[in-house]
């Protein structure tokens, strides 16, 4: 029993000694390990780790916050969409209904035109001369609108004087008088160059 106990006492020196001697003694493999463990900080660890943490946190935070929106924005879509078809449909109706109009419009003025083609072109004749003349003429700037506008008054005073004479009246102002039957009544008969105009507007402007 004592041969047996100092052959495992001797044993366990020579362990012993054989891991201090590895220990006093480093490798090239520990000098590696122990000189990367030394570069790694463990502050700069943990406060990569922390701002790891808040950034994860700030993304979920902004995932729910679009996950919010992305919803509210698909309601304010779909309600977005039902407006706009009420508003096409609303629009719809009104040209259905201005092209009914128009389309009434056109017919009655075809009637017109074939119950009374004289004063009918006569009216013609009279909007293209205006048509011609606002065209001929520049837009007037707003300094000079108040000058013309005061010699305007005066012109038409002064033409609605000369007007009682018979001998100034001419075809023009008969065909854009909008009451034509008063000219015939107030306009004597005598002069040769006012009588066709008399003659064609009489009856049919009577009637309208």
């Amino acid at each position: 029993m004592k041969t047996f106990l100092n052959k495992n006492q001797v044993r366990r020196k020579l362990v012993s000694e054989y891991f201090t001697t590895l220990i006093m003694e480093p490798t090239a493999s520990g000098i590696f390990c122990n000189r990367m463990l030394s570069m790694v900080n463990s502050e700069d660890v943990n406060a990569i780790i922390q701002a790891q943490r808040h950034m994860l946190d700030r993304f979920e935070k902004t995932n729910e916050m679009l996950i919010n929106f992305n919803g509210l924005s698909n309601v304010r879509l779909q309600q977005m969409n039902e407006h706009f078809l009420m508003h096409t449909r609303t629009l719809i109706e009104m040209k259905k209904d201005l092209d009914s109009i128009f389309r009434r419009i056109r017919t009655l003025k075809g009637k017109v035109a074939k119950q009374y083609p004289e004063a009918f072109s006569n009216i013609n004749e009279c909007s293209n001369l205006e048509d011609d003349d606002d065209d001929e003429f520049d837009p007037i700037p707003p300094s000079v609108a108040t000058t013309i506008t005061t010699t305007a008054a005066t012109s038409e005073q002064s033409t609605e004087s000369c007007d009682t004479s018979p001998d100034v009246i001419s075809p023009t102002i008969s065909c854009c008088s909008e009451d034509p039957s008063q000219e015939n009544t107030g306009t004597p008969t005598s002069d040769s160059h006012e009588q066709p105009v008399l003659r064609d507007e009489g009856p049919d402007s009577a009637d309208i």
